[in-house]
């Protein structure tokens, strides 16, 4: 599922720290397959620790996340840089840390950039394959069991996070919640634009039911 995770002003913040701070080294590194086949070729970076931190804090106290997918654990490590020609087969990512006590439920990945071509996240399920091209800021949340890959960039610079983050909510539930949230969301618009009881009384059993779902999915 897609979502917006970060704000202009984030997105800023984040595209002045990388390249002044931070060293960057080839994918290969991190993917043992490679020492078997060529299965990735991009460049990659460990995310300043402020960086990390502020993700963490959207993805376990911001709204939207928290409300959908009630986090547990995040990770958010890892900065990749893909230029022409670079890319990354289908693989499926670890299902628990190397380097913290926790199991991944959901991997995600954040644009930073949106002037390339090519490079689209592509993640195959029973149903098939399916392609997405993010706008900068935009996040896509899968679950860790689907195999995806990133296509080949044709011309520009790809940049982005990815990062994990462990919760008890299932994909199924997931879809139950985003779609109480947006019809929260709807609900509020409607406050906003007609300021009827109705509408604050169907706002009402919405969050109602959705604070519900979400405590006993979620913890």
């Amino acid at each position: 599922m897609i979502y917006q995770i970060l704000s202009d002003e984030d997105l800023d913040t984040i595209q002045k720290e990388i390249p002044s701070k931070q060293k960057f080294v080839s994918g290969k590194n991190t993917q043992q397959l490679s020492k078997i086949y060529n299965i990735k070729d991009n460049k990659e970076a460990i995310l300043p620790e402020k960086i990390q931190k502020h993700i963490q804090d959207i993805f376990l106290n911001g709204n939207l996340i928290k409300s959908i997918y009630a986090p547990t654990k995040v990770v958010a490590r890892i900065y990749n840089r893909y230029t022409e020609n670079d890319f990354y087969d289908y693989h499926i990512d670890p299902f628990q840390s190397s380097t913290e006590k926790m199991l991944y439920n959901y991997g995600f990945t954040i644009c930073i950039n949106d002037e390339y071509e090519g490079g689209e996240f592509i993640i195959r399920t029973n149903f098939g394959e399916a392609g997405f091209k993010l706008t900068a800021g935009q996040g896509l949340i899968f679950p860790v069991i689907y195999p995806h890959k990133i296509a080949p960039i044709t011309s520009g610079i790809r940049e982005n996070i990815i990062g994990w983050f462990s919760s008890s909510v299932t994909y199924e539930q997931s879809y139950i919640l985003q779609n109480l949230f947006e019809a929260i969301q709807i609900e509020l618009q409607l406050i906003k634009e007609e300021n009827e009881d109705i509408f604050k009384e169907l706002l009402q059993k919405t969050a109602l039911v959705q604070k519900y779902l979400i405590t006993k999915w979620g913890f």
